[in-house]
This record gives structure tokens, C-alpha cells and sequence, in this order.
């Protein structure tokens, strides 16, 4: 009894008081060797992503311009012409009909306009200077067939013309007749050369081509070039059958005038 009494005092002192118990006591299931891990630290806040602001601009005082104004206009035409179409009723076939009238209004008052400007701008009216009149038009021919003819015989103080052919080539043979004519309107030098050594009736006397051709680009004959013998420039007068008339315009245009004037 005695020893049971010792046991119980020793257990007495060694306890602590029920009301002071650790918490481990009460969580026994964890274990002596229990560690508690700290909690983890709050993690940072994720910084907020701040969209620009956009500012609306401001609604166009402007006026529209005029390419836009006629696109509309266009595009309502085309969708009436459209609907009337798809959907042919009184209303819309008379409004398509009614937009249409307008349009065409609008176009003949424009060329009239035009008209009235041209005859008040002498720089603006092309028959001015080249007139459509039948008497204008043949005063016209008249003094350009001067000026060819001047040109002409200007050019042939300096120039000559190389003319190119072969054999069983018609065309060549009627080329060559025309320029026969020229060389005797003309006092202007017409060289013949021949790329197969054929001749032609109406130069004898024509050179066989010694590669000179090939340099000037010849394609096909007949084939004509005014060259200067001096600078040993030359033009391409052209292919085929040419009139005399038409080499006259030609030498005029190629020799006095620049691209774009008539």
C-alpha cells in the first residue's frame, strides 16, 4: 500500500495541472516528434495591369470631300438599280428610275459646263488649234503638208534613210517603190541593204548586209530608219508598208516635235 502511495505522489509532482496542459496533449495522434511547420507568408499582390486610356476623338467638322460624296452617290444608285432588280415593285423601280434621271442630269450639266469653258479658254479647246470644221480641217492638212515637206527637206541635208529587205518579200518590193517616190520629192539619200543578198527592182544598187542589222536592231523587213552618217544616230521610221505621206508625218514627228505633241 505504501509503495502504490509513492507511485501516485511521484506522478502527482511530475504532471502538469489538467487546466495548463500543452496542445500537443490534446492532438496525442501527432506524435512526441511533431514539428510544427510556420504558416507560409502571403504572397505578394500581383501588380494590376492598367490599360491606356483611349480617347475617342472628336467627331470630323469637315465636310466630306467630293470622291466621297460621288462614292455615295454611286453606291445608292447601285443599290437601287440593285433592289428594283431583285424586287421589281412600282416603288422601287420608280425610285430607282427617279435616281437615275438625277444622275444623268447631273452628267449633261457637266459637259455642257465644260463646253462653255473650252469656248471662253482658247488653252483648253483642242480645236483651236487643230480645227473639226471641214474648211478648218483641210487648212489644217494644208499647213501641216507645209510644215512636212519644210522638215523633210531640212532633214535631208544631214539624214538619210536605211532601208531594209529580202527576197520574196512583196511587201518589200512595194516599200521600195514608195521610196523611190520619196527619193524623188526629196533630195534625201535612201540607203537599200539587203539581209539575204537578194536585190530589189527598185534599187539595183543595194548593199548586202555586212552586220550592220544586227547593230541597229532590225527585227523584220521592210524595215526603215533615218540615220545621221555624221553622229551615226538613227530612229525607226518603221515596219512594213509604209505611205509617203505618212513617212512625211513621221520624219516631222520624230524629228521636231516631242513625244506627246501633235
Amino acid at each position: 500500500m505504501l509503495h502504490c502511495l509513492c507511485w501516485l505522489a511521484i506522478l502527482a509532482v511530475w504532471l502538469p495541472p489538467a487546466h495548463a496542459a500543452d496542445p500537443w496533449y490534446g492532438d496525442k495522434e501527432r506524435g512526441w516528434f511533431w514539428k510544427e511547420q510556420p504558416p507560409p507568408p502571403p504572397k505578394p499582390p500581383q501588380p494590376q495591369e492598367v490599360k491606356p486610356v483611349v480617347a475617342t476623338p472628336p467627331a470630323s467638322t469637315q465636310p466630306p470631300t467630293a470622291t466621297a460624296e460621288m462614292a455615295a452617290l454611286k453606291a445608292r444608285l447601285e443599290e437601287a438599280k440593285n433592289a428594283a432588280i431583285l424586287r421589281p415593285t412600282p416603288p422601287n423601280v420608280a425610285t430607282y428610275l427617279a435616281m437615275q434621271e438625277q444622275a444623268m442630269d447631273s452628267a449633261m450639266l457637266f459637259t455642257d459646263m465644260a463646253q462653255r469653258v473650252r469656248w471662253a479658254d482658247p488653252t483648253l479647246d483642242y480645236s483651236f488649234t487643230h480645227p473639226t470644221a471641214a474648211g478648218g480641217v483641210r487648212v489644217d492638212r494644208q499647213l501641216t503638208r507645209a510644215e512636212e515637206k519644210a522638215t523633210l527637206n531640212a532633214v535631208a541635208k544631214e539624214n538619210g534613210i536605211f532601208f531594209f529587205f529580202k527576197q520574196n518579200c512583196p511587201f518589200c518590193v512595194e516599200q521600195g517603190r514608195i521610196l523611190q517616190a520619196l527619193r524623188e520629192a526629196y533630195p534625201i539619200t535612201v540607203m537599200a541593204v539587203s539581209l539575204d543578198g537578194a536585190t530589189n527592182p527598185y534599187f539595183p544598187d543595194a548593199k548586202p548586209d555586212n552586220g550592220i542589222a544586227a547593230r541597229m536592231g532590225v527585227q523584220d523587213a521592210p524595215a526603215m530608219f533615218i540615220v545621221n552618217p555624221q553622229t551615226q544616230a538613227s530612229l525607226p521610221l518603221g515596219y512594213g508598208v509604209v505611205p509617203l505621206d505618212e513617212i512625211e508625218s513621221r520624219i516631222r514627228r520624230l524629228v521636231t516635235q516631242p513625244p506627246g505633241v501633235y
